[in-house]
């Protein structure tokens, strides 16, 4: 049992950070080092050693970065041993599901594909229109991915050996022993473009700036992820601080205004993973929702407190004809590793969207949703990605906004009448805000979207928005005189489209092709102009189809990009997501010794 659960131990960070290999030979190579470690270990080994032969494997197959493969040995070594404990499959078939083609006895405990089921009766598609000039309108925030940092300190190392810079790194020995007194580059006095989050200070000035420039704000929507990176340190203690701090601090600078939150996968504690309620009381999330139960009241509705409390999901009318609902979709993240052990819609969060979406229909509202993780991203599970693009295609007329966060860039993403044909009718557009933090190439940012506003036979559809963001390198070259700047004055404009619709948008996708001046744009605009870490110029074919080819996928396909011609190299992305504890030089050596690795 015991190598058992070492072997599942690797199987789970694998499955999760996708690193596996296919080549025969490294097929082959698995069975045997699987087989030789059965004989040579047996099933004696204690509980303790689970942990520690784990990672000697991952480190040994490189699956991963030594520092992921460490965050096995973690202090949530815990809940990790409960969840591989409940995943049962043999070592070969662990070769199986990591080498892929035809290695062993092919095993999928995740069960990507699992299917709602979505209700009949879909009224006729109403295409979405250009919304005609001179009807009221709304001005709503999006801000998303503050990663606040409260112990960035200016003049720390910005490029260190961790994860996580810009901070003191005391917490990690192994780095204090080695540490050279020559800092190579000084955080900056505002922030730091790399492996740093965001300073308190700067969400400060930036809320200062948008309370004094940005004129009436109707509402104000927060995408998740609002602690750092630094996942070594997560606490139920520390993310209950976090959770009511930035909350009082955005109440404070807007105390009229509603503000609208999601869950980020950063919510999580570990990281990524929000217990469902299959799993025992220990390791709940209750503390967490009611935290944010208590820090938004006024925001939510009275009657949406005990759903939040639950699953981190509610609804709020916001307005006659329009609702808001914050859609906790952590419960479809890859590396929540709770979902291993069943990811078929965890705590019921997409049948309760489902029931939402239905009493909205019923009622002729309109419905905009505000969640974190892209359903095309990397850390997104299928079954549940493509499950909710086709609820949305089910509520299409009803859905009318989606507001996302979690990639750092500013992106779209189209959805279509068919998820796997680009050629089928495009019928929403999913927008993906700018993030606040830095962290890893970017300039901070915010988006004020300009929204058909309350009147009869209202759309309540983005009409379009604006971008702002702070330029580090020269704001911390004047940090007495810092100011931010705007990216575009208006979407439409900068890209010459005639509305916020999906005809609009696919139509942007077919021009960016040949357009190298609105590709360029488009380009840019994502980094938020910055020139950090060498990146060259997408320029040539390859590239450009795997930017275009991301604007079309909001589950993971890759039939949506059949047309775009001499292949494709995908965006790579160079945010690093998992901060892992970084052990010292003496835990590595006791734990080797005492399991004899």
């Amino acid at each position: 049992m015991i190598m058992r659960l070492m072997l599942l131990g690797f199987l789970v960070f694998s499955l999760a950070f996708q690193g596996a290999v296919a080549a025969t030979s490294e097929c082959e190579e698995c069975k045997t080092i699987v087989d030789l470690l059965q004989f040579e270990w047996g099933e004696k080994k204690t509980e303790e050693c689970v942990m520690e032969i784990a990672v000697f494997i991952c480190e040994t197959f490189h699956i991963e970065d030594n520092d992921v493969c460490n965050f096995i040995i973690s202090d949530f070594s815990d809940e990790f041993m409960y969840v591989i404990s409940k995943i049962l499959v043999t070592p070969h078939q662990l070769c199986g599901l990591l080498m892929k083609n035809n290695c062993g006895d092919f095993v999928d405990p995740l069960a990507t594909i699992w299917n709602m089921t979505i209700p009949g009766n879909q009224p006729a598609y109403v295409p979405k229109q250009i919304v005609p000039a001179g009807n009221p309108t709304l001005r709503a925030l999006h801000l998303t991915d503050l990663h606040v940092d409260m112990f960035y300190t200016p003049g720390m190392e910005a490029q260190c050996d961790t994860p996580q810079c810009c901070r003191p790194q005391d917490m990690n020995v192994e780095i204090v022993e080695n540490y050279q007194s020559a800092v190579k580059e000084p955080a900056g006095p505002w922030g730091n473009v790399g492996s740093c989050d965001t300073p308190y200070w700067l969400l400060t000035n930036m809320l200062q700036h948008i309370a004094n420039t940005a004129g009436q704000l109707d509402y104000v929507m927060v995408s998740g992820d609002l602690v750092s990176h630094t996942v070594w340190a997560y606490t139920p203690e520390t993310h209950s601080f976090m959770v009511r701090n930035l909350s009082d601090t955005i109440r404070s600078y807007f105390p009229n205004t509603p503000v609208y939150f999601a869950v980020g996968n950063h919510e999580g504690v570990p990281v990524d993973n929000i217990a469902p309620h299959f799993t025992p009381k220990k390791y709940h999330m209750d503390w967490l929702y009611k935290t944010m139960s208590d820090s938004w009241k006024g925001w939510i509705p009275e009657d949406q407190e005990k759903t939040l409390e639950y699953n981190g999901c509610y609804m709020k009318k916001i307005y006659d004809g329009l609702r808001m609902i914050s859609l906790n979709n952590v419960y479809g993240d890859r590396i929540n590793f709770w979902l291993y052990i069943n990811q078929t819609d965890p705590d019921g969060t997409l049948q309760w969207l489902i029931n939402q979406l239905q009493d909205a229909e019923n009622a002729g509202d309109k419905v905009h949703i505000v969640a974190h993780i892209p359903g095309s991203d990397s850390e997104a599970l299928e079954g549940y990605a493509l499950n909710y693009y086709k609820i949305i295609n089910r509520f299409t007329n009803t859905v009318v906004g989606q507001f996302f966060g979690h990639t750092h860039s500013e992106q779209f993403y189209m959805m279509y009448s068919n998820p796997d044909d680009y050629k089928s009718t495009p019928n929403n557009v999913v927008y993906s805000a700018p993030s606040v933090t830095p962290y890893s190439d970017f300039f901070p940012a915010y988006r004020i979207y300009t929204i058909d506003g309350v009147h009869s036979g209202s759309t309540y559809q983005v009409i379009d928005y604006e971008e702002w963001y702070f330029n580090l390198t020269s704001n911390n070259a004047n940090p007495t005189n810092v100011k931010w700047e705007q990216l575009y004055k208006s979407a439409n404009a900068e890209y010459g489209l005639k509305g916020q619709t999906p005809d609009e948008y696919n139509q942007m996708i077919e021009r960016m092709k040949t357009n190298d001046d609105l590709f360029n744009r488009y380009y840019e605009n994502r980094y938020r102009r910055t020139i950090y870490d060498g990146r060259a110029p997408c320029s040539d074919q390859q590239c450009r189809n795997g930017y275009l080819c991301d604007a079309r996928q909001f589950h993971q396909t890759n039939q949506l990009c059949t047309d775009l011609e001499g292949g494709m190299i995908k965006p790579k992305d160079s945010k690093k997501k998992y901060s892992a504890r970084f052990v010292t030089s003496q835990e590595k050596r006791r734990g080797k010794e005492e399991c004899k690795i």
